[in-house]
């Protein structure tokens, strides 16, 4: 019979924690046994490369540059040096690779865009947004940018200087109608900077202008003159900013 106060006392069963221990242990090392057989089988070599981002440079300039190819050990690669490699190419602005189980290697670019063409004493070059230049000009429509005194240019290069510091910001301004400016003229920089459409038009800025904010303006000006068929200078650089139209000396009807 119990006394009161007094509470009966079951003995708590001791669990198998050596039994458990030893099941966590071989499932480990079945795991790592599984792996092994995995790593040292043809079913670890590379079967597929999926590239993605790339525009300019071609799948298989992208495997050389990057040293990568089918068949090689995945889990043996130096993804690291692989994208360095890549990084070293200057139409990649960034590069990431990664490992996809079972035996795939996932490519992702970032290319960087040629916003202009300059001229050097060694030929005529296509020049990235920040400067960098991309290669030899093949052909690509885009603007020039003129009045730079550049020497020898070869891919890679950075190039420095105020003058191309503002040349290529109005050139990156203007990417929206990149297809309709034929050239952009820093020939009276700093007075001036003077921007030429491909259909005849000339239009005048003051350098302290920020860019980005007059391309609605020039984009809303041209259509309104191209409506009338009207061509000359557009000024921009009066005290409001608004765009002065004056036609071409002896066409007084703007035609």
């Amino acid at each position: 019979m119990l006394q009161e106060n007094v509470v009966p006392y079951r003995r708590k069963k001791q669990k198998n924690k050596p039994k458990k221990v030893f099941v966590g242990l071989l499932l480990v090392f079945g795991a790592l046994a599984l792996f092994a057989y995995y790593s040292a089988s043809p079913l670890a070599e590379v079967a597929a490369l999926e590239i993605s981002g790339n525009s300019y440079l071609q799948a298989d300039d992208i495997l050389e540059l990057a040293g990568l190819q089918k068949g090689m050990h995945l889990w043996r690669i130096n993804l690291r040096a692989s994208r360095d490699k890549l990084l070293g190419d200057p139409w990649v602005l960034e590069a990431k690779i990664k490992r996809k189980f079972p035996n795939t290697i996932l490519i992702s670019l970032t290319e960087r865009t040629g916003v202009a063409v300059v001229s050097s004493n060694n030929g005529y070059w296509v020049v990235a947004e920040d400067k960098v230049v991309l290669a030899e000009n093949n052909g690509l429509s885009l603007p020039w940018l003129t009045g730079l005194d550049l020497a020898t240019l070869a891919p890679g290069i950075d190039l420095e200087g105020q003058a191309s510091e503002i040349g290529f910001a109005w050139a990156s301004a203007f990417q929206p109608i990149a297809w309709q400016i034929s050239e952009i003229n820093l020939d009276s920089y700093p007075s001036v900077i003077a921007v030429f459409t491909t259909d005849g038009y000339k239009m005048l800025f003051d350098p302290i202008t920020a860019p980005k904010e007059k391309i609605q303006d020039c984009i809303v000006l041209l259509e309104e003159l191209r409506r009338n068929k009207k061509k000359g200078i557009i000024d921009f650089r009066g005290l409001d900013g608004r765009g002065v139209f004056v036609p071409w000396t002896g066409n007084s009807s703007g035609k």
